[in-house]
């Protein structure tokens, strides 16, 4: 029996059941309502395993882990302990006032919860569009799937590649959110399951306390037991490592596949449930960038961070356990991979085309029966793009995909941040400071990074975390300026 067998026979076992689950939720999804939102009759509980993997996907299982392993301690500290602060603070702060807001208005996405707190369609538009930077965040997440399969089914990265972007594409063109919320919680306690394996399969550098752990990572190179790292891409001082990460992770919630999990809740009583699953949860899946410092002391440091994950399951464990660790991590990536597919797709149907149509004066009946089958044909369009954009990735990387991702991402979530947080907490704002607001994020974001402003400018979290303050400032100052009446 070969090494790829049981890999093999988990991943057919795998996929039969999301195939089943697809089959099951096919009838639900009978408009984009459905589609995006599902029925709100999923325990809180699965929600919030829903949300925690998410958070979490395969870039804290496969491509963090690769860049810790090149950079150290000072890696831990930025991804596995800032930005995860962040990320928890936000979400008790913005999930109920957001929801609240989503339930007044019947809202399904971020940029039709923006246009309708500001009451101006507009923003809806122009969110709509800016929304389109996940899709940096989707050829993350194929890349990363592509990696692991190659090296555990010992195949070719066309192979790889097709399965990953069909199979997903797919399963979600027909189930929606209600298949999303089951298959993602089938997938959240098997990633809790090999996160656990992964965390204690380097036990063995604990085994002479804190102290030899750290003893063995200055070991390895200058400043790489350290909590910054001079000599690294992301995390050369603590502005870097502390600040940036946590100012991230406070956005990071505002990605629409994150926030818009709470409109998945019948009422306000089931967020308190919601949360606590989704942090105890997203706490055990950020422990596994541990790996990149177990595989750094064990594999030595000549691997490109994309492939160290990768390379590590496969020389670390026995067939049997390489193969339930794969589907883990293939887990990760496919539960985070749905999310973004289905907002996409609800976003580029229901928000982009039916904001304009509704502007044109289309029969709202004709059109309610159009924004499902225009989401799912924008799905069609997205597959190959996704594909080809994967592709030069795997090919050609800028040192790793995850600058690629994070760069259109944080983009995104910068713009995002200000008119969300100032819609939920202000009742003085208005449609022009949202706009305003997030015209200057992307301005400084881009700007910064490719404009090469400043030492950090090849770092996105950096030029993000400018962009978010400076936007948040343009918000406040206007709200301050304006007249209680407006």
């Amino acid at each position: 029996m070969g090494e790829t067998f049981l890999p093999w026979a988990l991943l057919i076992v795998y996929a039969s059941v999301i195939v089943f689950l697809a089959w099951r939720n096919r009838r639900r999804a009978t408009d984009i309502e459905s589609f995006s939102v599902g029925s709100r009759r999923v325990p809180p509980f699965f929600v919030g395993l829903t949300l925690a993997a998410n958070m979490t996907s395969v870039a804290t299982f496969v491509i963090n882990p690769g860049l810790i392993h090149a950079y150290g301690w000072s890696g831990v500290v930025g991804y596995g302990l800032a930005a995860p602060l962040g990320i928890f603070i936000g979400l008790v702060v913005t999930s109920k006032r957001f929801r609240r807001v989503g339930d007044k208005f019947t809202v399904l996405t971020v940029p039709q919860w923006l246009g309708e707190r500001y009451g101006d369609r507009r923003l809806t538009v122009f969110f709509a569009l800016a929304s389109m930077l996940q899709i940096s965040f989707l050829v993350l997440i194929v890349t990363a799937l592509v990696l692991v399969l190659m090296s555990v089914l010992q195949i070719g990265m066309w192979a790889a590649l097709l399965m990953v972007v069909i199979f997903t594409f797919g399963y979600i063109l027909f189930g929606g959110a209600s298949l999303h919320v089951w298959s993602n919680s089938v997938q959240a306690l098997t990633m809790l399951a090999v996160a656990v394996i992964l965390v204690f399969s380097g036990a063995a550098i604990f085994g002479d306390g804190l102290a030899g752990v750290f003893g063995q990572l200055d070991a390895v190179a200058p400043h790489y037991g350290s909590m910054t790292n001079p000599d690294s891409l992301l995390f050369r001082d603590l502005f870097e490592v502390v600040v940036a990460n946590f100012i991230i992770g406070l956005a990071i919630i505002m990605q629409p596949h994150i926030i818009s999990k709470s409109l998945y809740l019948r009422s306000e009583r089931d967020v308190n449930t919601y949360l606590v699953t989704a942090m105890v949860a997203g706490t055990v899946f950020t422990s596994v960038m541990l790996v990149g410092l177990y595989a750094r002391i064990s594999l030595g440091g000549d691997l490109p961070p994309d492939r160290v994950v990768a390379t590590y399951i496969a020389s670390s464990f026995a067939p049997g356990l390489r193969a339930f660790i794969m589907l883990g991590v293939l887990a990760a990536g496919f539960s985070t991979l749905e999310g973004v597919i289905l907002a996409l797709s609800t976003i580029f149907g229901n928000d982009f085309y039916g904001t304009l149509a509704r502007a044109r004066g289309v029969n709202p009946e004709l059109l309610q029966g159009q924004l499902l089958r225009v989401g799912r044909v924008f799905l069609v369009v997205l597959a190959p793009i996704t594909l080809f954009l994967s592709y030069r990735q795997i090919v050609a990387p800028s040192l790793s995909v995850a600058i690629f991702a994070q760069n259109g991402v944080y983009g995104l979530f910068a713009a995002t941040f200000a008119p969300v947080l100032f819609g939920i907490f202000s009742k003085r704002t208005s449609a022009p400071l949202a706009f305003a607001a997030a015209a200057s994020a992307l301005a400084v974001h881009f700007g910064m990074y490719y404009g090469g402003i400043t030492q950090y400018h090849n770092n996105p979290a950096v030029p993000a975390a400018f962009a978010l303050v400076i936007s948040t400032l343009v918000m406040g100052v206007g709200v301050a300026l304006s007249r209680p009446d407006e």
